[in-house]
């Protein structure tokens, strides 16, 4: 019983980290096109950050998720010992 969690939570750990590989190769176009935009210096120019923003949140609640998930596989590791 205890085995069968340990692989579900390795097919859990899997899927977070290709979402979490995902999202941080999203981040970097994201810094490369902000990088690529020339700021107007005579006018006010917005330039929205919000969509960095919101992936650099996201990568870390994944890296979160991540250590948690490690830590639960790691007790029913001990525990099937």
């Amino acid at each position: 019983m205890t085995q069968k969690y340990i692989d579900e939570l390795d097919e859990v750990l899997e899927k977070v980290s290709l979402q979490e590989e995902n999202a941080e190769l999203k981040l970097k176009g994201v810094e490369e096109s902000l990088s690529d935009t020339k700021l107007n210096p005579y006018g006010v120019t917005s330039i929205d950050f919000s969509e960095r923003q919101e992936l650099i949140e996201d990568i870390l609640k994944m890296e979160g998720t991540l250590m948690g998930l490690k830590l639960a596989k790691e007790t029913y590791s001990e525990i099937a010992l």
